[in-house]
C-alpha cells in the first residue's frame, strides 16, 4: 500500500526544514520526497472542494519558511535555497488550483 501522500509531504518538509534552519544547507533528498509528496497531493487533492488542514497548514509555511532560511546561508547557496523555495511555491500552487 501506497504511503499517505500529506503523510509523506509532512515528515519531508519537517526533515527538509529542519535542515535548513540547522545550518546543514539543503538536504537532497527530503526536498525529492517533498516535491514527490507535493505533486502527489496536488494529484490527490484535484477534485477536493477543500484540503486537509495539516496540509493548509504545512502549504502557507513552506515559502515563507525557505525564505526566510535563506537568509542564514550566502553566496551561492542562499541563491540555491531562493530557487528551492520559488520552485516548492509553484508546486504549492498546483496543491491548491481550481480545476
Amino acid at each position: 500500500m501506497a504511503a499517505d501522500p500529506l503523510e509523506t509531504m509532512a515528515g519531508s518538509w519537517t526533515v527538509f526544514d529542519e535542515s535548513l534552519r540547522s545550518g546543514e544547507g539543503i538536504n537532497e533528498g527530503a526536498l525529492k520526497s517533498l516535491k514527490e509528496s507535493l505533486r502527489a497531493c496536488a494529484e490527490a487533492w484535484a477534485e477536493f472542494d477543500a484540503i486537509p488542514r495539516l496540509g493548509a497548514n504545512i502549504l502557507v509555511d513552506v515559502f515563507a519558511a525557505t525564505e526566510a532560511n535563506a537568509n542564514l546561508y550566502q553566496g551561492e547557496l542562499a541563491d540555491k535555497v531562493m530557487s528551492v523555495a520559488y520552485e516548492l511555491h509553484d508546486l504549492i500552487g498546483e496543491c491548491v488550483a481550481l480545476r
